[in-house]
């Protein structure tokens, strides 16, 4: 059609033009233009290409003028993959895809041109916040290590990202700090400096956009579409920022999958999804549910694993791919085999040229001892997330400078940054005491002083006593040893559940000892250590990488490791009967996170589980056992004693009747077909699909 001498494309001969193929549902959102939209795409969909596609046909097929049209997307990363698929296709950039940040730094660049008002410095990147955060830190006692910066930055950020007032501020607690004390002191650093950091762009960009929209409208008023990719991880004032941008347009384009929000401590916003249309009542809520990816063993399981969250719309994931191989199950006795056997699959994704395998874990720790025997066997591989961070760790400091007190029970400076964690009572006046009478004769160690000193009180010469025999131990154990003996007869162990309930830490630090014997040797392989994880390896093989890393990413055989009760699902007991509103929030979003992992996989998927910790009995993989049953049907496999006769009373449950599921809450079952009930629990808008049989066998819900 003619529109002045300017030709508008149809949607078929736009499409032809450009080579753009896509299947009926990928269609319908690409060809929907205009109103308020959100898409909703399953892993493995082809939401970026439906994104560049739509972007495309704006533009060529419609002449939409490219300045007229702001296409953000959530990282940086993303916003690079997007330009580099949008210039691949089509020839050119004429369409800027940016970061919120980016935008907003528009923003307040244009505030300032109109008002003539200079901006308040950026600060240069993680580097220079950091360094403001430890001078601060500082200020309120000792040197903060680098894990108790990055815990701070990463407390502002979701302080400011779910745009918290001091009031709730005052509720966020960081381990051993004062965070709203730390938090204000930030905040008057930078006002009274002029600085601001990437979180104030956001803040800074929503305020003037909401109170100097006239100020701004030549450049944030020209937009007539608004497009938004990776919804999922927004946050709320992000959210807040692109419904400003879209308010005068009435074009918002959203693509996200709650399902796939996994940055809640980074303050990501699922509900800003959930919400859509109680924003815009007028809104279309489409879906794209077929997957590409995976085969359809792992994309069945996935999907009836995901279900089971409640803060979800209902969706199915489904794929036309071959079945695939069934879902792995590698068992291990004990979890100090698990860096052989990632040896052995490292060799076998030598062998196999043209496929990539990928070890998913949720923690960067877990991918420490695999990095070491790795690097020592002069294996290939490729390690996507290596900040250092665990060799500055309290945890790891505090059980090196044992084992050097160990070996010099007479040196008062590691005494003193010790004698508190030993659970032996003594207090500093205890300390100081010991140190002035005991330092010139240096007859006796300053345990040994302790466990006989007339002065001391007789629990702490009791527990003196017990660790300066434990320090003569360890002084000549070998390392692994003399980490279990630190844990356990030093009182080091009891110190630390009073601080933590993550004892990563110890596993990874045993790890390593399990292959290092002499302490010395463990402790110099440390040092070299920390230098190796940050290299991220050869480049090429198999690719150790964190759950988070590995988003957005597909590998043709998967192994994840971490999916443990205690790491993930993190939380995995009520802690007073039932689950609070925090530790169901928590449970949700760990589940998301297992699902982005399994769904990660192309071909092959392997879950490692093992029946111990270097010893002790684990407490078991929940997910990996859920998301079996569910897939499988082997549901005599590890169930509870009389489970058999218990799944007799499944269909014992009638429509109306009132249950309380152990992850749910209360809720009424409104019908039932089978052996699958629809249940509207009390706390959550949408019914909910449960399988009333698993349930059952797995002791998850009850009669009210």
């Amino acid at each position: 059609m003619l529109s002045g001498s300017i030709y508008l494309m149809t949607y078929e001969e736009y499409k032809t033009e450009y080579g753009i193929r896509l299947d009926p549902a990928q269609d319908a959102a690409c060809r929907e233009t205009e109103g308020h939209i959100l898409l909703l795409a399953v892993p493995g969909s082809g939401k970026t290409t439906v994104m560049t596609a739509r972007l495309g046909y704006l533009v060529r097929g419609k002449n939409v003028p490219a300045d007229s049209v702001l296409a953000v997307t959530y990282s940086v990363a993303g916003a690079a993959e997007m330009q580099k698929r949008y210039e691949a296709v089509f020839g050119s950039r004429d369409v800027e895809i940016r970061t919120i940040h980016g935008f907003c730094s528009k923003i307040i660049s244009a505030y300032g041109r109109v008002c003539g008002k200079k901006p308040f410095s950026l600060i240069d990147g993680d580097g220079g916040q950091a360094r403001i955060i430890r001078d601060i830190l500082r200020k309120y006692g000792g040197y903060p290590s680098e894990n108790e910066v990055k815990d701070v930055m990463t407390a502002v950020t979701y302080c400011r990202n779910m745009m918290l007032d001091d009031r709730e501020v005052e509720k966020v607690s960081i381990d051993g700090r004062d965070f709203p004390q730390i938090y204000r002191a930030y905040r008057e650093f930078k006002r009274e400096n002029r600085l601001m950091d990437y979180d104030d762009q956001l803040f800074y960009g929503y305020n003037i956009i909401c109170r100097f929209p006239d100020a701004v409208r030549e450049y944030a008023g020209r937009f007539r579409y608004v497009c938004v990719d990776e919804a999922q991880d927004t946050s709320k004032i992000q959210h807040m920022i692109i419904r400003r941008a879209a308010e005068g347009c009435g074009n918002l384009f959203m693509v996200g999958d709650e399902d796939q929000s996994i940055y809640g401590f980074r303050a990501a916003y699922p509900q800003g999804l959930l919400e859509f249309d109680s924003v815009y009542p007028d809104a279309k809520v489409l879906f794209i549910e077929k997957n590409y990816r995976s085969t359809k063993t792992v994309v069945s399981a996935a999907d009836r694993f995901i279900a089971l969250n409640t803060d979800r719309r209902e969706k199915h994931m489904v794929t036309d791919n071959p079945q695939g191989e069934k879902i792995e199950t590698v068992r291990l006795s004990d979890l100090s085999e698990l860096p052989v056997y990632i040896k052995t699959a490292a060799r076998e994704a030598e062998r196999e040229s043209g496929k990539t395998t990928a070890v998913l874990c949720r923690l960067n720790d877990s991918l420490i001892p695999m990095i070491d025997i790795l690097s020592d066997a002069g294996i290939s591989y490729t390690a996507r997330a290596g900040d250092g961070l665990f060799f500055t760790h309290f945890i790891v400091r505090d059980i090196l400078a044992i084992m050097r007190f160990a070996r010099d029970p007479f040196d008062a400076g590691l005494f003193e940054e010790i004698y508190y964690k030993l659970s032996a009572g003594v207090s500093r006046a205890d300390f100081e005491y010991a140190v002035r009478v005991n330092r010139g004769a240096k007859m006796l160690s300053y345990p040994e002083f302790m466990a006989t000193c007339p002065v001391m009180r007789e629990s702490v010469r009791k527990r003196m006593k017990t660790i300066s025999a434990a320090l003569f131990r360890i002084s000549s154990a070998m390392s692994a040893n003399a980490i279990r003996l630190i844990m356990s007869d030093c009182g080091y162990g009891a110190y630390l559940s009073h601080r933590t309930n993550d004892l990563s830490k110890v596993s990874t630090l045993l790890a390593i000892a399990e292959r290092r014997r002499g302490q010395s040797d463990f402790v110099d392989r440390l040092s070299q250590l920390r230098e190796v994880v940050m290299s991220g390896g050869s480049g090429g093989g198999i690719i150790l990488s964190t759950i988070h890393s590995a988003k957005g990413m597909e590998f043709d055989r998967v192994i994840i490791c971490d999916a443990k009760n205690g790491v993930l699902p993190s939380v995995f007991e009520p802690s007073a009967g039932k689950y609070t509103d925090e530790e169901l929030a928590s449970r949700e979003e760990d589940r998301r996170l297992f699902y982005v992992a399994v769904t990660r996989a192309k071909e092959r998927l392997a879950l490692v589980t093992y029946d111990s910790e270097f010893g002790k009995k684990t407490g078991g993989f929940d997910f990996i056992t859920t998301l079996l049953c569910e897939k499988e049907g082997k549901r005599d496999e590890g169930l509870p004693r009389g489970a058999k006769e218990t799944e007799k009373l499944a269909l014992g449950y009638f429509k109306g009747d009132v249950i309380w599921h152990r992850v749910f809450g209360e809720g009424v079952i409104s019908s039932i077909k089978g052996d699958r009930a629809d249940v509207k629990f009390y706390k959550y808008r949408c019914p909910k699909s449960i399988d009333l049989r698993y349930c059952i066998v797995n002791r998850l819900i009850r009669s009210v």
